[in-house]
């Protein structure tokens, strides 16, 4: 993983929520259509909602992401919930805002794509692309999705804005299958909106689980405004065996989970308040029965640990654990402290990480193999590297104060 590219190429990763943590292979099955001629999903009554779909083609013994986009109306939209619906071979949906204004037909680097319809985003859903924020999905068979907000929240689309719809497919079969997915999402008049929502979109790039090995993956994020939780959800893939979220410095975490397929969505009733300045800390425990390593990535080869929630009032900053409450040109998830589950000391860690960054290797195994107790000096000094230090720039100059902390713990 090229962690320069992961903290600092997109708005929001290429994560694709993947296949075996939204339903998985040898699972239970995604719901299928009725009768024939009854619809997956039907549409939302007129005017309190819209619905958008896909469908397309996977050849047998394939796995694949497949990627769409489509407009929202020129009106906007203010989304008080979703509802996702998808047929056999789809293992997840995901629906997310663009910045853009009109269909692009090339990615930001320049690279052309046919944009006219479905089109393969296997290297990434959000790779290349200006994307925004992540608007519905789900990663339930029974279309249990991500999105719900009390009366009078909402989340906000752009009027006319150009939305990302992202499936991960896998066809077990021996014949080309045809899956589709549907989104519906309910909305509310402006008028009725007192707050405005969002999806909270934690996602830890540092996991590794040795071959035939157990492993953790834990990453704390910092609070930067006030906020209520209305629902959340874990994500792994098949080889997670339990996960835990919770508030640094309460006993009880908010939210267990030992599933990597249909996972729990906990709703909190009247919501969970998390107050600003404090921090979230959720963790993945692994167990890999495979003859190789496994790290981060976004297909059932690899491995994901996230914590999903819809909250209010919307906070760019804690929605993608940036490390200032302010400040556009932040990468997301940089705020984060990262956990390790070793004993390696943080100048040990540090250099680790000089180490690999300079013969072009990971670095993830630096980060847990570090020690919990320097999470915090640890994180501060991979933070500063990361934002700061270039090719031709000494670390122990650029990030002096965080190195002084790190050496001293």
């Amino acid at each position: 993983m090229n962690l320069r590219n992961f903290f600092f190429k997109t708005a929001i990763p290429s994560l694709t929520l993947a296949l075996p943590a939204l339903v998985g292979c040898g699972g239970s099955e995604p719901a299928e259509p009725g009768q024939p001629g009854q619809e997956l999903l039907a549409p939302p009554e007129a005017g309190k909602g819209v619905q958008f779909k896909m469908t397309t083609k996977l050849d047998p013994g394939t796995e694949g992401e497949h990627c769409m986009f489509v407009k929202a109306p020129a009106e906007g939209l203010f989304v008080n919930r979703d509802e996702v619906r998808y047929s056999k071979g789809s293992h997840h949906f995901l629906l997310f805002q663009t910045s853009y204004d009109d269909i692009p037909t090339q990615k930001e680097d320049g690279t052309v794509v046919d944009t006219s319809g479905v089109f393969d985003c296997s290297d990434g859903a959000t790779d290349g692309w200006e994307v925004e924020k992540l608007v519905a999905g789900s990663q339930n068979a029974d279309g249990d999705s991500m999105l719900r907000f009390p009366e009078g929240v909402a989340m906000k689309v752009r009027p006319g804005a150009v939305l990302l719809m992202n499936a991960h497919y896998i066809n077990a079969s021996m014949n080309v299958i045809e899956p589709e997915v549907r989104v519906n999402l309910y909305t509310i008049p402006e008028a009725e909106v007192k707050t405005e929502g969002d999806i909270l979109f934690l996602y830890n790039p540092f996991i590794y689980v040795g071959a035939q090995a157990e492993g953790r993956a834990r990453m704390r994020c910092p609070v930067h405004t006030d906020i209520t939780i209305a629902n959340v959800q874990s994500h792994m893939h098949a080889r997670g065996v339990g996960y835990a979220a919770s508030i640094v410095g309460q006993a009880d975490p908010f939210y267990t989970s030992t599933k990597w397929e249909n996972v729990t969505v906990k709703d909190f009733g009247e919501g969970l308040q998390v107050k600003a300045g404090e921090w979230f800390d959720y963790w993945c425990d692994y167990s890999n029965a495979e003859a190789r390593d496994v790290f981060e990535g976004p297909r059932s080869t690899d491995e994901m640990c996230m914590l999903i929630g819809s909250y209010y009032p919307a906070d760019w900053a804690t929605t993608h654990c940036r490390a200032e409450p302010t400040g556009p040109d932040q990468p997301n998830f940089i705020g984060a402290e990262w956990v390790g589950n070793g004993k390696a000391t943080c100048a040990e860690s540090f250099a680790c990480v000089q180490q690999a960054i300079s013969a072009g290797q990971e670095i993830t195994a630096c980060v847990t193999n570090s020690d919990a107790a320097v999470s915090r000096e640890f994180s501060d000094a991979l933070r500063c590297f990361l934002k700061k230090a270039g090719p031709s720039q000494d670390p122990a100059i650029v990030c002096k104060t965080e190195l002084d902390a790190c050496l001293a713990k």
